[in-house]
């Protein structure tokens, strides 16, 4: 994988890649090569840290400074009645839960925003994967190609594991929280995957107004975080940000916990544009973000390349000077 990385990398020509030698090419090979044999692969425990970089698998978008700068909040209007549907049905759930987690968006306390957390990001990752399926087996059936789309669904529900997994970094979970979250996967597992099944388009706008819900909500977090004599302010000011944060969005080693929640609300931005754009599009429509896996894919097998040639430098022995058995 990191050698078609390499080569794809080389083709399009992205950052200093596109200037590297056939020799600098082999030599980064190498490197890897190294690194692996030397205990990251086999039979040895792999840090947790090196597993949440997703470098080697789904590969998730870095975003620059800039890039969490012009994250929006905005907002799709429903045009149709299917999606009147599925925003009344989105506004009953946002009310509901914040009357069960006792979350108030005005001072936020840390046991209901932890609570909020966890339930939503373990919800927020079962529609991409059961729209994944549904293309998935749609595309063995029909025998037809999927232009693509499995890989955008299977890359979102990913990304909203990850979040849960960093958000149990930071708080507990009580054994009522796992129930809810069972129970939860129970009933709107069947629901959407039904649902899938006759229309599409409505789960995707579904889910649009959810991470509508959760970019606000992430909003609010972080902006309360900041503020002092808040709540969340006085709790979490100058925490760090959990290790697989860092190594998931490449985060600087001084990142805070509210450094991650910006990189989780962009994410959750990225989420509501692609799934209100998915319920748009005819059902035969080519992805409209291929172009974005790969360049992402192509800056994750630099930085990869980068990172080992500066971490493991090893030299080059002349055909020649080479020792035969």
């Amino acid at each position: 994988m990191l050698g078609r990385a390499l080569i794809i990398a080389s083709k399009s020509g992205i950052n200093k890649m596109a200037t590297c030698s056939l020799k600098m090419n082999r030599r980064a090979l190498l490197v890897i090569q190294d690194r692996l044999s030397s205990g990251l692969v086999g039979n040895h425990k792999i840090p947790e840290e090196i597993v949440a970089d997703h470098s080697w698998r789904q590969t998730n978008h870095i975003w620059s400074t800039e890039e969490l700068e012009k994250i929006d909040a905005s907002k799709h209007q429903p045009r149709t009645f299917s999606d009147r549907v599925a925003r009344s049905a989105m506004n009953i759930l946002y009310h509901g839960f914040n009357f069960v987690t006792g979350y108030d968006k005005n001072d936020p306390s840390t046991h209901s925003v932890a609570w909020r957390l966890i339930i939503l990001e373990s919800f927020a990752g079962v529609p991409g994967f059961i729209a994944a399926a549904y293309r998935h087996f749609y595309s063995l059936r029909a025998l037809k190609r999927d232009h693509g789309t499995i890989w955008t669904f299977l890359e979102e529900a990913e990304n909203e594991r990850m979040h849960l997994l960093v958000c149990l970094k930071m708080f507990e979970v009580s054994l009522f929280s796992r129930l809810l979250v069972s129970a939860a996967q129970l009933i709107m597992g069947p629901v959407l995957t039904m649902l899938y099944f006759f229309h599409p388009p409505t789960v995707h706008r579904f889910v649009g107004y959810l991470e509508e819900t959760a970019v606000e909500t992430y909003g609010t977090i972080i902006d309360k975080a900041n503020t002092p004599g808040t709540k969340l302010y006085n709790a979490w000011q100058g925490l760090d940000a959990p290790a697989i944060a860092k190594s998931y969005w490449k985060l600087k080693d001084n990142a805070t916990w509210i450094d991650t929640l910006q990189h989780i609300r962009a994410d959750e931005a990225h989420h509501r544009d692609v799934n209100h754009t998915f319920a748009d599009l005819p059902s035969n429509a080519e992805n409209p973000f291929i172009a974005d896996h790969i360049r992402d894919f192509d800056a994750a097998a630099i930085r990869r390349v980068q990172e080992a040639m500066i971490t493991s430098p090893i030299s080059f022995k002349s055909p020649s000077s080479t020792s035969r058995p």
